[in-house]
């Protein structure tokens, strides 16, 4: 696999969801509730990092979980802890971006929910997001399915102290170009993890997706959680919510002319190897 910048940042990445209160009272609140009810269905988890929204859905009811990342780091990461555990969520080291990935034996055709957390703004170009949309719509089942994706807002604020008080802060020159680079810098505990990410409009997003086969394209904002609101109190969720990092696209496929065909040069076991 090829290098990731995630691959250094594995622990505080592991930590960032109870140490930065946004993630579980706005995010992780929000984004499982539009990916709904799991029982009885097989999800895929683009992006999966060290497994935190895998074992969710898990833990959810979901029949079969495979969570999938380019990062080789975050993925043995997430199989030490799998090893532990034994929830019987299954991982994957591979490249989301190449369409081809999502025509891989036990990943065409065999999913009902793909799910993404902060995945497709790391698309350095637009046949990279075309390729998440892509590998996303090709796992799903020949007769339709939804794609579930948290992704950045393209109208997030860059002033530097917008969301210091949820443990970061975001940055862009300003450019209509698509694509545009932007620097995300977000304090856990002691760690400041470091990451670029590129921003793409909601058009951009809509075309990718329709491209893919996604013909229903609603977007989400986020809402706080009871308990996070009773924790931290209403104003203080004031700034995240006037303007949130990022919002949540469901995508809905209906169903496919031809199912997907096998790779038949690539398998799991030997994706799992690079």
């Amino acid at each position: 696999m090829m290098d990731s910048q995630f691959d250094t940042v594995v622990a505080a990445y592991e930590r960032s969801m109870d140490e930065m209160p946004f993630r579980e009272h706005v995010e992780a609140f929000s984004f499982l509730k539009a990916v709904g009810e799991v029982a009885a269905c097989d999800v895929l988890d683009l992006g999966c990092g060290s497994g935190l929204y895998a074992r969710r859905l898990c833990h959810a009811g979901a029949i079969r979980v495979l969570g999938m990342d380019e990062s080789s780091a975050m993925v043995e990461h997430a199989r030490r802890r799998e090893e532990r555990e034994g929830l019987g969520v299954e991982y994957l080291a591979a490249d989301a971006t190449d369409p081809a990935t999502g025509a891989l034996p036990g990943i065409a055709g065999r999913f009902d929910v793909v799910t993404a957390v902060y995945v497709l703004p790391y698309a350095p170009t637009r046949a990279a997001l075309d390729g998440f949309c892509a590998t996303a719509r090709r796992a799903l089942r020949a007769e339709g399915g939804r794609f579930v994706a948290a992704v950045l807002n393209p109208e997030f604020s860059t002033d530097p102290e917008w969301y210091r008080d949820y443990g970061m802060s975001l940055s862009a020159r300003p450019s209509p170009v698509e694509g545009t680079p932007g620097h995300l810098r977000a304090w856990v505990g002691p760690d400041v993890l470091e990451l670029d990410f590129f921003r793409w409009s909601r058009a951009a997003h809509e075309q990718a997706l329709a491209a893919a086969g996604f013909d229903r394209i609603t977007w989400i904002r986020p809402t706080v959680s009871e308990q996070g609101r009773a924790r931290y109190g209403e104003a203080f969720w004031a700034n995240y919510l006037a303007c949130p990092h990022a919002l949540i696209v469901d995508a809905q496929a209906g169903p496919r002319d031809e199912p997907p065909v096998d790779a038949p040069a690539k398998s799991i076991d030997s994706a799992t190897d690079k």
